[in-house]
């Protein structure tokens, strides 16, 4: 990645070539063992953290989810990031919530 600015944006605006940050280890306790998308609090300025990695966005999708055993019905926004050591993930983020995010020039 180069010196390009660190953006929030809402989840349903990443696209095919964007990074997305996320966070893992004791910083995200109780779920220390996960990666999860870094959030953010409306569009303020976000610096980035030690704690954090890049994941390229190489397929979005929109689908309607309904979550068990409480039914909350929402669009929710798959991604599917790949990372340097060949690993991937694919995970779910509420179509509306604010993500940090980093957009490749190219």
């Amino acid at each position: 990645m180069d010196a390009q600015p660190i953006e929030v944006r809402q989840a349903r605006e990443l696209l095919p070539g964007d990074w997305l940050a996320f966070a893992y280890g004791p910083a995200m306790a109780p779920w220390a063992g996960e990666m999860l998308p870094v959030l953010a609090e409306g569009d303020k300025p976000v610096a980035p953290s030690p704690g954090w990695t890049w994941g390229r966005v190489t397929k979005t999708g929109e689908a309607w989810r309904r979550t068990f055993p409480v039914v909350a019905d929402r669009w929710t926004v798959w991604v599917l990031c790949e990372f340097g050591d060949q690993s991937s993930i694919i995970t779910g983020i509420p179509h509306e919530v604010m993500i940090v995010t980093w957009r490749s020039a190219s």
